[in-house]
């Protein structure tokens, strides 16, 4: 099965080359893409579903996306993505993202069809492994093993930029309003699945919500805040579930100077979950999650850049002292640039507590509290 998914990858790779040597006859058609494999070891946990403990080569994706520029004001553009990390994601390929864009001008556009959410820092980008330094972004987050429910809905966006004058900078808005449903093969509905929930279907629900940033006039400077607001019903194998309207603010800021760029982000979620099950009566399951965390990293040299960020989340409605409640991560990272085609990323995790990332299924004696982790991962973009 890996020999099949690294062909996959490769084949996603060829017509990336094969389509950049093709850019003048194609006219404002597009195509770019990349392919990563990754291998992870860790020291305690099986971590991401993968047999880690033994090191794994669970971890592979490959992504190709086509856009056309038809005029000035209107694009069209579809992401095409393969995955699998562990037991999550699949041999399909699955879509990203699927829209059509018109910019009225700076200050309004429109974007529908499958759109990709903006909320916090890197959610709109996660699904772009060469556009950022870091193998895994905080789990805390923008879980990579949550990534295919969270990334995108299906709907429309408004979205503009309002310059405030020389000394005040620019705000960018997004407002968007569409449905979604949760993955049926990535982490959330295992961890639905622990939870002894089985559905016929996954559920969905609806999914408004806006992000403002304000770039300053300090160059480099932004800071911002989102909420993204979700609810979902679905029907279970023995019953029914229901998820009211949760709230997730994030909370950010970010700053480049030269080499160096730093930034940072606090979210905190609400939900209840309540299950009805035939012959039992309903079951209300809640969580109160706070987490943050801060980056930062400098450019070596042109091709080597380094950093280390530190994540925290925790569940403030249960006991904090045992670790299914909370998880701490400290990383530290490093890119290399062979060329413009080829990096290598390489990235020690240092984790404490695992209320994120970690499944009973394939750690069936238990958690340990602490677990080491390596990452090592070559890619290829085009």
């Amino acid at each position: 099965m890996f020999r099949w998914r690294l062909l996959a990858a490769a084949a996603l790779a060829v017509a990336g080359l094969c389509s950049a040597q093709s850019d003048v006859e194609l006219g404002n058609l597009q195509i770019h893409g990349f392919a990563t494999q990754a291998l992870v070891a860790t020291s305690h946990n099986n971590y991401l579903s993968m047999d880690s403990r033994n090191g794994s080569l669970a971890w592979t994706e490959a992504a190709l996306n086509v856009n056309d520029q038809v005029n000035d004001r209107l694009r069209a553009g579809v992401q095409f993505h393969y995955t699998r990390l562990g037991v999550f994601g699949g041999d399909d390929i699955s879509v990203d993202w699927a829209l059509g864009d018109y910019a009225l001008n700076q200050y309004f556009g429109l974007r529908a069809g499958k759109v990709k959410i903006r909320w916090g820092l890197y959610n709109d980008t996660q699904d772009y492994d060469p556009g950022y330094m870091w193998s895994l972004l905080p789990e805390t987050m923008y879980a990579v093993d949550w990534r295919a429910t969270d990334l995108a809905q299906m709907g429309a966006e408004a979205y503009g930029k309002v310059p405030l004058g020389e000394h005040l900078g620019t705000m960018s808005y997004s407002a968007y309003y569409g449905n979604y449903f949760y993955s049926s093969s990535d982490g959330l509905m295992e961890s639905f699945k622990e939870e002894g929930l089985n559905f016929t279907t996954p559920p969905g629900g609806k999914t408004p919500g806006f992000d403002l940033r304000w770039a300053m006039p300090v160059s480099g400077l932004e800071v911002g805040g989102s909420l993204m607001m979700y609810n979902a019903t679905g029907t279970l194998t023995n019953g029914t579930f229901n998820q009211p309207t949760a709230f997730w603010p994030a909370y950010y800021a970010q700053y480049d100077f030269k080499k160096f760029f730093t930034s940072g982000q606090y979210s905190k979620v609400v939900e209840y979950n309540i299950s009805n099950i035939a012959g039992s009566g309903p079951s209300i399951d809640g969580l109160d999650q706070r987490a943050w965390f801060a980056m930062g990293g400098y450019h070596l040299t042109d091709k080597l850049e380094a950093g280390a960020y530190y994540t925290h989340l925790l569940d403030a409605g249960h006991d904090n002292s045992d670790p299914d409640n909370y998880f701490r991560d400290w990383v530290v990272s490093g890119r290399y640039d062979f060329n413009v085609n080829f990096y290598l990323k390489m990235e020690g995790h240092f984790i404490d507590g695992n209320a994120v990332g970690f499944y009973t299924f394939d750690n069936p004696s238990g958690f340990a509290r602490r677990t080491n982790a390596g990452v090592v991962k070559l890619g290829f973009s085009f």
